[in-house]
């Protein structure tokens, strides 16, 4: 097999990928991590968290490989895969509790708080419940079964009976209503990630 140049360009690594190979795709690995695991540390302000996030990045990559050859640019792809595997994650999060302790432990200005900055804090965990508790029933249902539960547009348009573009119009009037609610707290929208992430 003949040996491949570190100076490939792009187009040709994505159509070696595309077709197998893996010495392609160890060299856009390299060329790649340290950019990937930097958006992930910037989204999740985690390290063990960004770590796993590209480790996930690159095995996306090598299971849709296939398809590589209609990518036009490959560092979009990667951050787009990036950031909606860091939304997905955080969509997982079952509970505030679970949340609350997520947030305690990755973001260090939180953990490191004191009284009142964790006061500032719980207020705006109760602020965001409040909100979300203050939605029409069909908005609150389909925002607690999305970000909540994981579930995607489709499945909760399944749920409640209704088409996939009703619930993204739920969801984004129920985003909406959580942005007017938390406009006093523009320092706090890290910690908003999973309900401000990107609609799918």
């Amino acid at each position: 097999m003949q040996k491949i140049p570190h100076s490939a360009s792009e187009p040709e690594l994505l159509r070696l990928i595309a077709a197998g190979d893996q010495h392609a795709y160890r060299l856009i690995f390299e060329r790649y991590w340290d950019a990937v695991y930097s958006t992930a540390l910037l989204l999740t302000k985690s390290a063990a968290l960004a770590e796993d996030i590209a480790q996930d990045v690159f095995t996306v990559l090598w299971e849709k490989r296939a398809g590589l050859g209609e990518v036009s640019r490959l560092e979009g792809f990667l951050f787009i895969t990036a950031r909606n595997l860091v939304y997905t994650r955080f969509r997982k999060l079952a509970s505030s509790q679970e949340y609350r302790q997520y947030i305690l432990h990755c973001f260090p200005d939180t953990a490191g708080a004191g009284a009142d900055e964790k006061a500032e804090l719980k207020e705006l965990e109760q602020t965001i419940l409040r909100t979300i508790q203050q939605l029409p029933p069909q908005q609150q249902k389909a925002f607690r079964l999305s970000r909540f539960q994981g579930m995607r547009h489709e499945e909760i348009a399944t749920a409640m009976g209704v088409s996939r573009i009703t619930i993204k119009s739920y969801i984004v009037q129920a985003i909406a209503a959580l942005r007017k609610a938390l406009a006093n707290h523009p320092s706090e929208a890290l910690i908003l990630l999973w309900a401000l992430s990107f609609l799918q």
